[in-house]
């Protein structure tokens, strides 16, 4: 199915001949149906980057009755489209003080996502991702909280920092690039600097460390090393390319991250081979497809058990 068709599917521009061609390719096949599930996050994912904030009280006075009824049914139509998908995506909205809007974004499995902060500021999102984020910034400072992976590229503003917090770390910085690994699900953590300048600061122990660009700071045995940045290409996840340069079992372990499911390797040889694993892969053609090519040049079988979300490698 061609993806700009369902996207004139789910603005609600299509005519009767091809809403009824879509849905017999929905009925045809239930991979079909996975990935209409998959555009229709995606769009989801687009709507609330060009519409963050729903909040009608920040709406001007003069706004005519018509122009309201017409913002309503364009929100209430996203909802409709996603209402069976909303645990995967549910962008929530929590009045704080002075009229700001705190927001969340999910990214599913298998999926990234790209959204512009109220300052200007560009951020890619991971599979698995949370980012909880204002609908404009207060206080003298930028802050963003988030569970999992996030590049992002900040404006510059000396007066206002902007500062990442995850579960153990801030990171901080005033306009630069930067990536940032922080599952709450894992230990492990780390952020690499691309450009400028950013500090990492720890919760616990209030250490802070600073980086300078091809740097990146990793938590080893609980404490914060620095090291240099091995792969730059890693950080194309964001262009939805999944680059690996690492033995086997990492990648696996990698691939149970971004597709959320449980890989379970019984094979010896892979889990004491340490020859590195190198390849890239689009994570549009899935986890069947990487394992598929994985398969080929390090001799393993698997079994996919989709009722208990379960790989088992052989």
């Amino acid at each position: 199915m061609d993806d700009n068709l369902l996207q004139l599917y789910f603005e609600g521009r299509i005519t009767d001949e091809q809403s009824r061609l879509i849905t017999e390719w929905l009925d045809a096949d239930v991979e079909n149906l996975k990935y209409y599930q998959q555009m229709c996050r995606l769009y989801e994912i687009s709507y609330w980057q060009k519409s963050p904030e729903i909040s009608m009280e920040s709406r001007p006075n003069r706004l005519k009755r018509k122009d309201i009824w017409m913002e309503f049914m364009k929100i209430a139509a996203v909802f409709i489209l996603g209402f069976a998908l909303h645990n995967w995506i549910n962008p929530l909205s929590t009045k704080i003080q002075d009229d700001v809007v705190m927001q969340t974004m999910h990214v599913p499995p298998g999926q990234n996502a790209q959204l512009t902060l109220a300052d200007g500021s560009q951020v890619w999102l991971n599979a698995g991702s949370t980012l909880r984020f204002p609908s404009h910034f207060v206080d003298g400072k930028r802050q963003i909280y988030l569970d999992g992976e996030g590049f992002f590229e900040v404006k510059t503003n000396p007066d206002r920092p902007f500062i990442v917090s995850t579960a153990n770390y801030d990171i901080k910085a005033l306009g630069t690039s930067f990536n940032v690994k922080a599952y709450k699900q894992t230990p492990h953590f780390e952020t690499a600097l691309l450009t400028g300048k950013i500090e990492v600061s720890d919760h616990v122990t209030n250490e802070i460390i600073s980086l300078i660009p091809n740097k990146q700071a990793v938590r080893i045995n609980n404490k914060l090393s620095v090291v240099p940045i091995q792969h730059a290409d890693y950080f194309l996840w964001r262009k939805g390319i999944l680059n690996f340069d690492e033995p086997l079992i990492e990648v696996l372990q990698k691939l149970e991250l971004y597709f959320d499911v449980n890989i379970q390797v019984n094979s010896k040889a892979i889990l004491q081979n340490k020859q590195v694993c190198t390849g890239k892969f689009r994570t549009r053609d899935g986890l069947n497809h990487i394992l598929d090519v994985l398969k080929l040049t390090h001799q393993f079988d698997y079994k996919k058990d989709d009722e208990k979300n379960l790989v088992t490698i052989n």
